[in-house]
């Protein structure tokens, strides 16, 4: 079964249509969008104006595009999971179509013995969105946080509530809380996590400078259960800094195919992998990357 990965699209069009072109010559079956989907920052350059405009792109661009993949292509599902800029992501799935499936904290299993699970949040970041945030675990340092930070009021509102990041974090859980209550494939082996944060001090999270910046728990996660394949976002640079967007974890096959995906770049080109689910080993290609 053929598959197609890439994740922080960011709401760029030009990497949208990159996307159903790919999806056209690759002849995948399924395709993956590991988070990030949505635009990050509105026009106004307002928070309070970022779930109006995400759901602006959803109403007027996203949905439709998505319904055409699954009408022009071999693709006959699209799997989702939100990333941290994507606070109107809820929004999305506000009507039940076929074909699009929402992953975040989901598992979904093939007809041919695979099993899709979805994993959204990240390590605290230096950004004020904090919906799809959560501590790593109780020991992991932080980033400088900006108060006031903001988070969704609830689905049913497009409103920011203004929070001391501080004191909505601490409160939350982590995420080695929830790694720990996902439910459990029934053969790892046979299991592909879709998680935004890439694994911690590996070659898949390195910000500019060479530093890491993805999750402790989501690596020692992957150490002790040994899924086949996770695949991983959120790090744009990490493969131009590392030099590569694999990296092996014991048995597992971890990829962050990383992206362009940032207005005004002046080369915006898409990053994603395709591989054949059976022999995912001989047949992984990146889009940019050898």
């Amino acid at each position: 079964m053929k598959v197609l990965y890439t994740s922080d699209l960011h709401g760029e069009i030009s990497l949208y249509q990159d996307l159903l072109a790919l999806a056209n010559s690759s002849s995948a079956e399924i395709i993956a969008l590991g988070g990030d989907l949505l635009p990050s920052f509105p026009p106004s350059k307002r928070y309070e104006d970022m779930i109006p405009n995400q759901r602006i792109f959803i109403d007027g661009f996203l949905l439709t595009f998505l319904k055409k993949i699954l009408v022009t292509t071999s693709v006959r599902q699209i799997f989702l999971i939100p990333g941290n800029w994507d606070v109107g992501y809820p929004y999305l799935f506000r009507e039940l179509i076929e074909g699009i499936i929402d992953l975040s904290q989901k598992n979904y299993r093939l007809k041919n013995g695979y099993e899709l699970i979805g994993y959204p949040f990240v390590p605290p970041t230096p950004f004020r969105p904090k919906d799809y945030e959560k501590m790593d675990d109780p020991e992991a340092p932080w980033p400088p946080q900006k108060n006031p930070s903001y988070i969704r009021v609830s689905e049913q509102t497009d409103r920011f509530l203004s929070i001391d990041p501080h004191g909505y974090l601490r409160e939350r859980g982590t995420i080695w809380e929830d790694l720990n209550r996902l439910t459990k494939p029934i053969n790892y082996k046979k299991a592909i996590y879709i998680m935004h944060s890439p694994p911690f001090g590996t070659k898949l999270d390195l910000i500019q400078g060479g530093k890491s910046a993805g999750s402790r728990s989501i690596k020692t996660f992957i150490e002790g259960n040994q899924p086949l394949l996770t695949l991983h976002g959120h790090i744009h640079e990490s493969p131009e800094v590392s030099g590569t967007y694999i990296h092996r974890i014991g048995e597992t096959l971890s990829v962050n195919p990383g992206q362009s995906a940032w207005s005004g770049r002046d080369l915006i080109k898409l990053h994603a992998v395709t591989f054949e689910m059976e022999d995912m080993k001989e047949t992984l290609t990146h889009t940019c990357f050898q």
